[in-house]
């Protein structure tokens, strides 16, 4: 039956189809509704040229999904094609961002902790400065370090909302852009014929931001630009030079649209241009002629390079660029993928990217599930280089879920994105396991997306409910998609808060044919009437399970009013019919500018909570876990995946992430954030840092590195446990890169006993708030009497050696020549596993040489208490490279006790401070 192979979006399109058929006649309107060219994700079999023919209009394909348009009208008979497995409309998508401000970092002080995450006792630049804005100088910031890992030679692709091209993270040393590519898919239309047509016509149909929609006249082939820009500026809420057209005539020539005046000048956001469609169109002459209207306009280094050039120096912010990042949530992520490094030879490492010397190629996204797979395809297709030229290795991260999916990976979009991986090596896609995973609780406020999911299991012939509890000031529709599987049958009915009043909802039965007027219900009556539209559909393709969505509309107001639902808890009964005990999910779709609709605590259920795409079954999937505590993040979604799948196999530092504010002006460049948005980039970063390792990896075996190489969850949980949320555990950034290393690389490190070099933010502790790290640092020092001793040589001489490395030059060389930074920066971040030994060398050199030089500078410059200081401990501290960290960790032994003297040497550990990290 063909209504199995449409999605509920396209059924309902095809129900009012059929009613308009009913009546007398028809109008305009009618007829632009029946002929208009629907968006599609189309899954099909065999020879896509068959499904062309019926009147299919492909705009882009990959080996088992094709996107296209199919008027309105031939939406049942092409999706009764045998080759035609699914027919699903363009759904909306949004990025995985937090619904209200991030939660407080666990370890910080409530009452002293910075709302932005960043720890109060940092002073302004080092929380927030990232290196300087446009004009300033960047070499003389970046120390001499060994040779490492920086992501050099590879692609780090970001599908999200933009990217701000002014900030200094993704700018080189010399001021130019990183950025290779920016497709901005918000910006510019083009209307391009196939096929050959000889003549026509064609009606566009449009609904400016803020109004309702409208329809040009006929507008007869060949078509120019001028008649083009003619008709839709003659659209309502349009004025002169705010739509140019060039291009044409069409067919022979696309014709280009762009929305110019109060459609792109800055305070306006781009992403609220509506597509253009197409209607009404006739195609005479040709070969399977067709039209399309597509998205996006490709901005090339060149014209970045050149606004960069021109932006004044700071305080003064830059004109705005016509491809902006509104809402942050883009830059914010690319930053922690590829944000450029900025640290100071003796100043603290600020936090950055991991992959700073990637090339970054960046598409902002309209946020629908066409645009993010079109998006993908044109970022691992890397369409930028010259023909012919070799394609670098490619890792895209898209941090955007949506919830109305089936949640077992059988989305047009998931399937494309496994479509995009099936057989190709040097690419890689990362997403993210959502923000859905938290429990709401009853009457507060949301952080995240939390109590979207509802379980259980209906017995045989009985009934179950489940309540939803709908906030004050709601005026959206709420969206519920529910599935089960097998042969039972579930009726559904909704009742109303008590205040809403009126007649019982009638229940909603499956109906062999949901193309009938059942589909829509009232509760209530009166001013408190809400309108409902539930579609119950047995045997979805191509899942094969039953599906019912409903969705509660607000009740009308009469201006100045607004329409809202009613607050309280509504709730849904399940009744099921056929003898049979049902289990099933559902799922509420988050709204991104309210509070969304959740269950109440006893109907809510963490697992299963993945969201789409990220239950795709090829690409990586990653949760988020807190670095200052290493406990799983609340709102992380939880596995496992609707068909028993583990997601997400792996998850990454996601709370208080600091990184790229779009907007910043210096020195205020950063802001901290937190999600599986900032989880997924920090995977994607290390994933560049392994393509860098060995170019030739396939995808397949880059997830088979991360998995093994995992450190386990805290507490322990093995990954058999699919609703865990922690998959194989925490990313292990050392680790996975050593592994993907070509034998003889890697062999070549054990022999050479060189540490491998990661940039600072590939290490979960450079994601902690620094106060919180050194009370880490002193908790370990101090369970040993070997680490107690060389935190007490640190408390009572730290200040003076800095004091040297800062204006003593022979200290200063012999610091510097020892790698003294880096070894400082290693120690303290690399707390992955407390097997690993201080670096024996460093740059080819032995570090007890290097260190050797110091203490004998230190000694000739330093005081007499510091020279008596090098002379009684020297040969301890020369003994210490080589040395594994398990041997400071060991415990004095089953007997000792704490003593005065130990008291003190904790007090003096107490009175470390930040500047630990400054050496």
């Amino acid at each position: 039956m063909t209504y199995t192979k449409l999605d509920e979006t396209l059924i309902a399109r095809v129900h009012t189809l059929r009613q308009a058929a009913l009546r007398q006649g028809e109008d305009d309107d009618a007829r632009l509704d029946r002929t208009e060219r629907v968006k599609v994700l189309l899954q099909y079999t065999g020879d896509l040229a068959v499904v062309e023919e019926a009147g299919f209009w492909t705009e882009f394909r990959t080996a088992r999904i094709a996107a296209g348009t199919i008027a309105a009208e031939d939406l049942e008979r092409i999706s009764a094609l045998d080759n035609v497995v699914t027919v699903h409309g363009n759904r909306p998508t949004r990025p995985g961002g937090p619904a209200a401000p991030p939660p407080e970092l666990p370890g910080v002080d409530a009452a002293n902790a910075d709302p932005a995450g960043v720890d109060p006792g940092l002073d302004a630049t080092t929380a927030r400065d990232g290196g300087g804005g446009p004009g300033t100088p960047f070499a003389p910031d970046v120390p001499t370090i060994p040779s490492g890992f920086t992501g050099r030679g590879v692609v780090v692709g970001v599908i999200d909302s933009g990217i701000d091209i002014f900030h200094p993270a993704f700018r080189k040393l010399d001021g130019t852009t990183r950025i290779v590519s920016l497709l901005d898919l918000t910006l510019r239309q083009t209307i391009t014929a196939t096929g050959s047509p000889t003549g026509g016509s064609l009606r566009l149909r449009w609904q400016p931001p803020g109004l309702s929609d409208q329809a040009t006249g006929v507008l007869a082939l060949p078509l120019t630009a001028a008649d083009a820009q003619a008709a839709l500026s003659a659209l309502g809420g349009v004025t002169a030079g705010d739509v140019v057209v060039t291009g044409g005539p069409l067919p022979a020539q696309p014709l280009v649209i762009d929305f110019e005046g109060q459609f792109i000048r800055a305070p306006f956001d781009t992403g609220r241009i509506n597509p253009i469609r197409l209607t009404d169109v006739t195609l005479t002459g040709g070969t399977r002629p067709t039209v399309t209207v597509t998205r996006g306009r490709v901005i090339t280094p060149a014209e970045i390079n050149a606004a960069l050039a021109a932006a004044p120096p700071p305080p003064t912010p830059p004109q705005a660029f016509v491809s902006r990042n509104p809402d942050g949530h883009g830059s914010h992520v690319a930053g922690i993928a590829a944000g450029i490094g900025l640290p100071g030879c003796c100043s603290p490492d600020r936090v950055t990217g991991i992959a700073y010397e990637a090339d970054l190629a960046v598409v902002r996204t309209t946020f629908d599930s066409i645009a993010d797979l079109q998006a993908a395809r044109h970022v691992v297709e890397q369409p930028w280089l010259p023909a012919g030229a070799p394609k670098p290795p490619v890792v895209v991260n898209i941090s955007i879920f949506g919830t109305t999916t089936a949640h077992d990976g059988t989305s047009p979009e998931e399937q494309g994105l496994d479509d995009l991986l099936i057989g190709a090596t040097r690419r890689s896609i990362v997403l993210i396991a959502g923000n859905t995973g938290g429990r709401a609780r009853p009457n507060q406020f949301a952080q995240f997306s939390e109590g979207q999911h509802a379980s259980g299991t209906v017995p045989a012939n009985g009934s179950v409910t489940v309540a939803l509890d709908i906030l004050s000031g709601d005026t959206a529709a709420d969206i519920l998609a529910l599935w089960y599987p097998g042969p039972g049958r579930l009726n559904f009915t909704v009742t109303a808060p008590q205040p809403v009043g009126g007649p019982a909802m009638a229940p909603v039965v499956p109906n062999p044919d949901p193309l009938s007027p059942s589909v829509r219900r009232t509760v209530g009556q009166g001013p408190t009437q809400h309108v409902l539209f539930v579609a119950s559909h047995l045997g979805v393709e191509p899942n094969r399970k039953n599906r019912i969505i409903a969705q509660i509309s607000p009740a009308p107001a009469v201006a100045p009013l607004q329409s809202r639902i009613a607050p309280g808890v509504w709730t849904i009964t399940l009744t099921e019919t056929q003898g049979t005990a049902t289990p099933f999910d559902c799922w509420t779709n988050p709204s991104l500018t309210e509070q969304p609709a959740r269950f109440v605590p006893a109907d809510q259920d963490p697992t299963r909570t993945v969201a789409s795409p990220g239950t795709a079954r090829l690409p990586l999937t990653v949760g988020a876990y807190n670095p200052a505590n290493d406990r799983l993040a609340d709102f992380s979604g939880r596995g496992p995946t609707a068909d028993f799948r583990l997601k997400p196999e792996v998850c990454a530092p996601g709370v208080g992430i600091v990184s790229a504010k779009a907007g910043g002006i210096h020195p205020d460049l950063l802001v901290a954030g937190s999600g599986t948005s900032q989880a997924a980039p920090y995977v994607t970063g290390v994933i560049a840092l392994m393509f860098q390792a060995n170019n030739d990896l396939d995808h397949t075996t880059i997830v088979g590195h991360l998995t093994s190489t995992c450190l386990p969850p805290v507490p322990p949980v093995p990954p058999t446990q699919l609703d865990s949320g922690w998959g194989f555990g925490r990313v292990h950034p050392e680790r996975a890169v050593l592994a993907a290393m070509p034998a003889p690389l890697a062999e070549s490190f054990a022999a050479a006993g060189e540490p491998l070099i990661l940039p600072a933010a590939a290490y979960p502790a450079a994601h902690v708030p620094p106060n919180v790290r050194t009370r880490q640092v002193l908790d370990r020092l101090a369970g040993s009497a070997t680490g107690r001793r060389a935190a007490e040589l640190c408390t009572a001489h730290l200040d003076e050696a800095r004091h040297l490395v800062d204006t003593e030059r022979r200290v200063t060389v012999a610091w510097h020549r020892m790698h003294g930074p880096l070894l400082i920066r290693r120690l303290l971040l690399s707390e992955l596993a407390h097997d690993e030994p201080v670096p024996r060398t460093l740059g080819g050199r032995p570090v007890a040489d290097g260190l050797a030089r110091l203490l004998d500078e230190l000694a000739a410059a330093g005081s007499p208490a510091l020279r008596e200081a090098v002379a009684a401990h020297r040969d301890f501290l020369l003994r210490l490279p080589g040395a594994r960290l398990s041997d400071l960790d060991g415990p004095d032994g089953p007997d000792h006790r704490e003593g005065p003297d130990d008291r003190h040497d904790r007090h003096d550990l107490n009175s470390l401070d930040d500047r630990t990290e400054l050496s």
